[in-house]
């Protein structure tokens, strides 16, 4: 069954000459402190589990950000994200378009090289997005395999759920942490994480 879209699940029309992309950036700050204009940032997500943790990121913390999960697709769903990502840069009005989706020990550099290319900025997690999430709760990931790093977690963090059950307040006060802790991982490895990429975007960790 496809997921249930939210009235914030909808993206808004473009905006008469103006353009977006993810090739266009802003600064939150200027150096002295001041605000500089604000930015909206469209995320597309693989799953419920990246949808549910940004939408509770947006929730906690005002961010400028807008979570979509796109409906499942028969080819691989981290090409549904990106394609649809790249057709939402040129239609709909977002400071920057990103693809959250997972690898699972996949060689998907070229899918990232790619967007990249397109304007979309890739977040690829190897083999899941739940690298991101250990890494709010512990220095490293020993898990190699999916379930692996999903049962390393399920032990990190007791209460946490995998989809919709998924909290940011389980995950938020480590946010600082996962970020650095993510930067150490080499890019495409297993494991490895680029979501931190994105957080930086958002002003967080960097």
């Amino acid at each position: 069954m496809a997921p249930r879209r939210t009235a914030q699940d909808k993206e808004p029309p473009n905006r008469p000459g103006q353009a977006a992309g993810f090739a266009r950036r802003t600064s939150l700050r200027r150096p002295g402190g001041r605000l500089q204009q604000r930015r909206r940032i469209l995320v597309v997500c693989e799953g419920e589990t990246e949808h549910a943790y940004f939408t509770g990121l947006r929730e906690s913390d005002k961010r400028e950000i807008h979570p979509f999960l796109p409906e499942k697709a028969k080819r691989p769903q981290r090409e549904k994200v990106v394609d649809h990502a790249r057709k939402a840069k040129s239609r709909a009005e977002y400071s920057q378009v990103w693809a959250v989706f997972d690898a699972d020990g996949h060689d998907v550099r070229r899918l990232c090289e790619q967007a990249e290319k397109d304007g979309v900025g890739p977040a690829v997690s190897n083999p899941t997005f739940e690298v991101w999430l250990l890494l709010h709760h512990q220095e490293g990931v020993s898990g190699r395999s999916a379930q692996a790093v999903g049962e390393e977690l399920k032990k990190a963090v007791p209460h946490w759920r995998k989809g919709n059950g998924t909290q940011f307040t389980h995950f938020s006060p480590g946010l600082t942490q996962a970020y650095t802790r993510a930067k150490r991982y080499p890019p495409y490895g297993n494991p490895s994480t680029a979501v931190w990429k994105l957080m930086g975007e958002l002003g967080i960790g960097a």
